[in-house]
């Protein structure tokens, strides 16, 4: 099994196959979840920890840098690119070009 293939979660997308006999499709938010999970999934785990941790529960750069042992900036290098990464996948799930930076 290739190293990539082992990371893949299932469980993420095990919600999005049809109940037998019923013809239902998935949810807009069950694919806006699978493709969000997809984005993350493929991130360098340094690079995911140090998006989630920053963005999801709001810990300071300092903070990430002693957990995942990179230097600040490092740190900060790795949120400002999965940002981009997951704003750059997701627009299109809203049909949207992402805007130009102010």
């Amino acid at each position: 099994m290739s190293q990539i293939a082992s990371l893949v979660r299932p469980w993420f997308m095990t919600h999005l196959r049809d109940e037998p006999g019923t013809g239902s499709l998935p949810s807009k938010a069950d694919c806006v979840w699978s493709e969000f999970m997809a984005v993350i999934d493929a991130l360098a785990p340094d690079v995911r920890a140090a998006f989630l941790l920053h963005e999801v529960f709001e810990t300071s750069y300092d903070d990430i840098a002693r957990m995942i042992g990179e230097p600040v900036e490092v740190c900060r290098t790795h949120v400002e690119y999965a940002r981009e990464h997951a704003l750059s996948r997701l627009a299109g799930l809203c049909g949207q070009q992402k805007s130009p930076p102010r």
